[in-house]
């Protein structure tokens, strides 16, 4: 009962705010099972009517395929595609407003920040088309599990931290059976609370980044997860290695499912439920591999989203690697899959009091300063001690670096020691990875962090 009335508000939602999700659900679903070459088709002239939309109405793209000496028509197929340049954050700050299509999508465009998961921010424009087939498509991969309007969901996030959310949000919230809670600087206090509020709300799914359900596990115990009796656990927002996965199967006596999305994207791939690999979605995404930063590396990845057309982002270095397989599944599903995904690796920073702060922590509480800071690192070398370090950006003053300061010093406590550093570059580790939080206590020190022992 509770679930068809919620799957009648989102209708109601939907139709109300004249959105089109429901129906790019029904779409999805049904493209999901179609033959390999339909999928190919239909994705062919996606693309290419948005390399052709881009040439006539985004200035940037103009420049650069008239520089290439092509057509829309010569670039806008899968083998023309790889001449364009790849699309860079940098080359987003650079060109800025020469990136927008003439109109930018209208008055239901919505303008937002990417997660600063490599410590480097953009901001973007997505059209309301195109957050209803994110919808879809993010909705398309829950239903593989049996997860939609009305399932109890848990999301232990960090993105209501940004701003308060409104009324109509809460209450949309409750009533689609979702609830959230903000795991940044979570101590001995807030877990117990936090776990009483899951235990009454008896959550059917859990939803988190996996450094941050780990360091949960491994403070309540296996026995107090498994109390939850959860079906199902969702990590996303960061790398997914198989000893986490083991390790929070086992602590919750659930599946894990990885699932793959960016701000950039939204929903990019999900972990198939039967089979190996993570499926892409491909009615909305094209995915190529570009290079490798070394031999034995996946190859980078780049994805060109078919649908926006008030920002197109082609060919955009999201500076993760996958291989990208294209082998039948044995789940039935027509879609292609990424396998061997390396992205945003994320370490917990410890404080002295025993407070706890997810890696993705950081990129949201710097978000405001997102225009004065070009790229960010937090390391910590001591439990008592981080250094900032700080690539500056337009209007980055010693105001500026002040309030860094101040925020960041709030956060972890007056037990913490916080510096800045100013620097010209942040190298990338020896991997090729950018990594925008670096702990460098050893494993006895987190350990000791984490069970509030110093």
């Amino acid at each position: 009962m509770v679930r068809l009335a919620a799957r009648a508000l989102d209708r109601a939602v939907a139709l109300g705010t004249r959105r089109r999700w429901p129906h790019y659900e029904r779409l999805f679903s049904a493209m999901e099972r179609w033959p390999r070459d339909r999928i190919d088709e239909y994705r062919r002239r996606r693309l290419a009517a948005l390399v052709e939309h881009a040439y006539r109405n985004v200035p940037y793209w103009r420049r650069v395929i008239d520089g290439l000496g092509a057509t829309p028509a010569e670039v806008g197929t899968p083998e023309g595609l790889a001449a364009l340049p790849p699309l860079t954050k940098d080359v987003i700050d650079r060109e800025g407003p020469a990136l927008l299509s003439r109109g930018a999508g209208g008055a239901r465009a919505t303008v937002k920040s990417t997660g600063g998961s490599t410590g480097h921010n953009v901001w973007l424009r997505i059209d309301m088309d195109t957050h209803d087939r994110r919808r879809a498509a993010g909705r398309l991969t829950e239903s593989w599990d049996g997860v939609g309007p009305g399932t109890r969901v848990a999301v232990l996030w960090g993105s209501r931290l940004e701003t308060r959310p409104s009324l109509r949000a809460r209450l949309l919230d409750r009533l689609s059976c979702r609830r959230f809670f903000s795991v940044y600087g979570v101590g001995e206090a807030e877990l117990s609370r936090y776990l009483a509020e899951l235990q009454r709300f008896r959550p059917e799914v859990i939803s988190s980044y996996p450094s941050i359900l780990a360091d949960i596990a491994r403070r309540l115990g296996r026995r107090a997860c498994r109390r939850l009796g959860v079906r199902l656990v969702y990590s996303s927002a960061e790398s997914l290695d198989e000893p986490t996965r083991s390790e929070l199967e086992d602590a919750f006596g659930a599946p894990v499912r990885n699932r793959y999305a960016s701000r950039e994207f939204g929903m990019i791939a999900s972990d198939c439920p039967t089979g190996p690999g993570l499926h892409l979605m491909d009615m909305r995404l094209w995915a190529e591999n570009g290079r490798a930063e070394h031999p034995e590396a996946p190859p980078e990845l780049l994805l060109t989203d078919l649908d926006n057309r008030s920002m197109p982002l082609i060919r955009y270095r999201i500076e993760d690697a996958a291989v990208i397989e294209d082998s039948a599944c044995p789940c039935g599903r027509s879609l292609s899959r990424l396998a061997r995904v390396e992205g945003r690796v994320f370490d917990v920073v410890y404080t002295p009091a025993g407070r706890a702060f997810g890696g993705s922590f950081f990129p949201i509480l710097l978000r405001p300063f997102d225009r004065s800071i070009r790229r960010f690192q937090v390391v910590q070398d001591r439990l008592d001690h981080l250094t900032i370090r700080v690539v500056p950006g337009h209007g980055w003053d010693a105001p500026c670096r002040d309030r860094v300061l101040r925020i960041i010093a709030e956060r972890m406590g007056p037990e913490m020691k916080v510096d800045l550093k100013v620097c010209r570059e942040i190298p990338p580790a020896p991997s090729g990875k950018r990594r925008p939080v670096v702990s460098l206590l050893s494993p006895e020190e987190r350990r000791r962090a984490a069970s509030g022992n110093r």
